[in-house]
């Protein structure tokens, strides 16, 4: 039940994110394609792609960082 919870808040979180952060992140983290592929496939410049993946990795730390600290006192 508790990994259920956390899947479903890691979920809502990354579904908040811009689409632009969203795609980069999901395709870097989830499916495992290197920056330069990413780029080859978009059209982005990597540096662009690298400064959405961090600003989604930001957002996700704030917006989870409740949930982890609730489970860790738990």
């Amino acid at each position: 039940m508790l990994r259920k919870f956390m899947s479903e808040a890691i979920t809502e979180a990354i579904d908040e994110l811009p689409e632009d952060q969203r795609f980069v992140f999901l395709q870097h983290e989830v499916e495992g394609k290197p920056f330069k592929e990413i780029s080859e496939i978009t059209g982005v410049p990597v540096n662009t792609l690298l400064s959405r993946k961090r600003y989604a990795v930001l957002y996700l730390r704030e917006r989870l960082a409740q949930l982890y600290n609730e489970l860790k006192n738990a």
